[in-house]
């Protein structure tokens, strides 16, 4: 054996374990052999020794009780003699009209070793004494113990000459050539050498051959796997290094075709700029193009007129076209981008009041449709920053389209009971504002459509079709939303949604 194998003290020794294991479990059975076997033997014993109560009652209380009554002191003397020396009994006392007559040993009373038997007389059933009887349980006790001691000793020597025997002899047989095994297989993990155990052949094999015949078998396939491995680790490689390749051209192509994607979507991306510059500018040019011819006409017979009451007329129809005139360019600075409102902490409920009050009074100055009344539904303390001018031209186009939505359906149903409400709620860390009216409603085929510039349903003169569009923009500057949901004919709501806490992004 090596070095290695001679330390069989290590911890982690296999055989160091087994005679640990074997120990335990010998000395755990022969402790309850030898206990099992003790506490029979102490029962015998003491079964023997309350057999002297039986012995004194029947043998000797009556041959006591007529020395007593005939006061023969010399008999009951050589009567209690002979009862002292009965085995196990360790104390006697007789007493007699209260006076004690006989007494011999120490007394230590106890339930199960002592016990009084009364003397009576054999006609008269008279008490004439008592005899006080113990017996030496604690000696027997004793006795046991320190037999139940030197067993043990004795066992737990034999048991442990056993285990070292059985660990000598499963290092010899099983331990060492396990780590002959282990040492084999850290020395050769890449050949095929054979395993061989320095051990007798048989004829018939047992479970270390069976190991060894499996191990060399295993460390064969072993090598031919590894070779088979790299054969297929070779391939891999090649067809990573080709992949590669193809890749590389196929990424140099592909950023060719991007290069040129991107140049041609630069140049649709300015085609439709100047389109839709084209077209954006085309449709402002009629929009105002409208309502200044009205204002050059009608000045015309504004110098002509000398009728106070058609010069009041003419004014008031110039008057009319020039705000709508304003209100376009005023959308048109919106939608480019140019802005001078400030962001402040502002009460919701107030600029959706005020938004209501300003429509109503444009709306009065041209003499158009006004709801007998609106209902306000607002949330408490509904506070939010905001761009108050900006927020309160985008509630007055949404009312403004929602009275004009109620005027057309008084026009054209009789008994039509207009409703317009307005509410206030706080969702979460956003503000809701909702518009709605039970008016004709919106197509379901314009769809998104709506939020277009310069799409109107209104009448030609009535409106430029940029209100939503306007409205839309503005949600988008607070970092909120504009939608809408409607029934075509029966109703219509728009709902913006704006954050509590907003901070302006800078581009």
């Amino acid at each position: 054996m090596t070095r290695n194998d001679s330390n069989w003290v290590r911890t982690n020794s296999l055989s160091l374990k087994l005679l640990i294991a074997t120990w335990a479990v010998s000395s755990f059975a022969t402790l309850l052999l030898t206990a099992a076997q003790l506490i029979l033997d102490y029962q015998k014993d003491f079964d023997k020794l309350q057999n002297n109560f039986s012995i004194i009652k029947n043998s000797y209380l009556d041959s006591m009780a007529e020395h007593l009554w005939s006061y023969d002191t010399r008999l009951l003397e050589i009567q209690l003699d002979g009862l002292s020396r009965l085995q196990g009994v360790s104390y006697l006392k007789l007493m007699a009209d209260n006076k004690t007559i006989y007494e011999i040993g120490k007394t230590d009373p106890a339930e199960e070793s002592h016990r009084r038997f009364e003397i009576l007389h054999k006609n008269t059933n008279e008490v004439l004494g008592t005899l006080d009887v113990e017996l030496d349980v604690r000696n027997l006790r004793e006795k046991y113990f320190h037999e139940a001691i030197w067993i043990f000793i004795r066992q737990a020597a034999k048991t442990l000459v056993v285990v070292f025997c059985l660990y000598f002899i499963f290092n010899r047989i099983v331990v060492v050539h396990i780590k002959h095994i282990a040492e084999h297989l850290k020395s050769h993990p890449k050949d095929a050498v054979d395993l061989r155990l320095n051990r007798p052949r048989h004829e018939e094999k047992d479970e270390l051959d069976i190991l060894v015949d499996s191990i060399n078998k295993f460390k064969i396939e072993l090598v031919e796997a590894n070779k088979q491995l790299a054969l297929l680790n070779q391939a891999l490689e090649q067809k990573v290094t080709d992949r590669t390749r193809e890749l590389t051209t196929k990424n140099q192509s592909l950023e060719k075709a991007m290069f040129q994607i991107k140049r041609m979507q630069a140049t649709l991306v300015a085609q439709e700029k100047l389109a839709s510059l084209g077209s954006l500018t085309a449709s402002v040019a009629h929009e105002i193009r409208n309502p200044l011819n009205f204002v050059l006409n009608f000045s015309e017979l504004l110098t002509e007129s000398e009728d106070t009451e058609e010069i009041r007329e003419i004014s008031r129809v110039v008057l009319k076209h020039s705000q709508r005139i304003d209100q376009i360019v005023r959308s048109m600075q919106i939608l480019s981008g140019y802005d001078s409102d400030i962001l402040e902490t502002t009460d919701i409920n107030e600029i959706v009041k005020k938004a209501y009050q300003q429509t109503i009074s444009n709306r009065a100055l041209g003499s158009s449709y006004i709801p007998p009344k609106v209902t306000y539904r607002l949330g408490d303390s509904v506070q939010a920053q905001a761009y108050s001018i900006s927020l309160l031209r985008a509630l007055s186009n949404i009312i403004d389209n929602a009275i004009h939505a109620l005027e057309k359906k008084v026009l054209t149903e009789k008994g039509f009971e207009p409703e317009l409400t307005i509410s206030t709620a706080v969702r979460g860390d956003n503000v809701e504002i909702s518009i709605r009216d039970n008016g004709i409603g919106i197509p379901a085929i314009l769809g998104e459509k709506v939020f277009d510039p310069f799409l109107t349903t209104k009448a030609p003169g009535e409106g430029a079709g940029l209100g939503l569009t306007v409205a839309f923009n503005i949600a988008q500057k607070h970092g909120g939303t504009l939608k809408y949901s409607s029934e075509f004919g029966q109703w219509t709501e728009f709902v913006m949604s704006i954050p509590m806490v907003h901070e302006r992004i800078h581009t």
